[in-house]
């Protein structure tokens, strides 16, 4: 069978824009970067792939339930609505875990003395031996991250993760009234 080119066809000039691939396989376009929200997407995919291989070879729990250990562990915030939103949890997947996690007698929950509306959540003994245990293989992870970058890239890539965050919470791309 015959394969006949664009121009072969009579589309020469038509204007529309001609993607020939070029002997090495390649395309003759001009590529263009990948956005860079679909490229930390794709870097985050393998993060959470990663994690969840190496949680299930150690244990089983899923990576949600980890992570809400881990950063209990880290007596992060104070409080269920601060931990939710610093995981990036939603209200029910949140839920979900903690309540797993609980009924496992992983999680004590009680009433945050503060805040009614709130729960205060920490490690029982038995997760705290879970995160005593894991802890370090998810450490050695972490540096294998860290040791992927020189400490210059390390100061670079904080201060850019911290501007992406904040720039990812606005939401109206709105030009102003006069356009």
């Amino acid at each position: 069978m015959s394969t006949k080119s664009a121009d072969d066809m009579g589309n020469k000039g038509s204007g529309m824009p001609q993607n020939r691939i070029t002997d090495d396989g390649q395309s003759d376009r001009p590529r263009r970067e990948l956005p860079l929200s679909l490229v930390i997407h794709q870097l985050s995919l393998k993060i959470d792939a990663q994690g969840r291989a190496l949680v299930a070879r150690h244990s089983d729990l899923t990576l949600p339930q980890w992570r809400v250990i881990r950063v209990i562990g880290l007596e992060a915030p104070d409080g269920s609505t601060a931990l939710r939103k610093l995981m990036g949890f939603d209200k029910s997947q949140f839920s979900k875990t903690v309540n797993q996690l609980r009924a496992r007698g992983l999680l004590a929950v009680s009433a945050h003395p503060e805040d009614g509306r709130q729960l205060q959540l920490s490690l029982t003994e038995a997760g705290r031996a879970v995160l005593d245990r894991l802890g370090p293989v998810l450490d050695a992870r972490n540096d294998l991250f860290l040791q992927a970058l020189a400490p210059e890239e390390l100061k670079v890539i904080r201060s850019a993760l911290s501007k992406l965050g904040r720039a990812a919470e606005i939401t109206d791309f709105s030009k102003g009234d006069d356009e």
